[in-house]
């Protein structure tokens, strides 16, 4: 009996620490999605400087030894035009060193 108090009081005590934890490991991974999709929607903003930003979605994504790819789908608005544009980014896994930017715009 003794030993089962002990047991939830470390657990009751531990728990805190724990899912601070896995909230710092979240809002890391999260901050990495970020600065991806953040790259995608400035790569499209540069080949349509006028488009505003509707949508983007990742679509797929992709990790090897030596190279990652990421795709994005980006909706924009230009004037009265509506249209999709897809963004790949390939890059260096362990230096986030950017290799291609490819910008194409969907097929409608």
């Amino acid at each position: 009996m003794k030993y089962g108090r002990i047991m939830i009081m470390l657990s009751l005590l531990l728990s805190p620490s724990i899912q601070s934890a896995h909230l710092t490991e979240a809002k890391g991974i999260t901050a990495a999605a970020d600065q991806w999709e953040t790259r995608a929607v400035k790569e499209a903003k540069k080949r349509y400087p006028l488009a505003h930003v509707l949508f983007k979605q990742k679509v797929w994504d992709r990790h090897r030894e030596k190279e990652s790819v990421k795709q994005y789908h980006i909706t924009l608005k230009d004037q009265a035009k509506e249209f999709g544009v897809y963004v790949t980014i390939s890059y260096n896994p362990y230096s986030n060193k950017v290799n291609k930017v490819i910008v194409v715009e969907e097929y409608s």
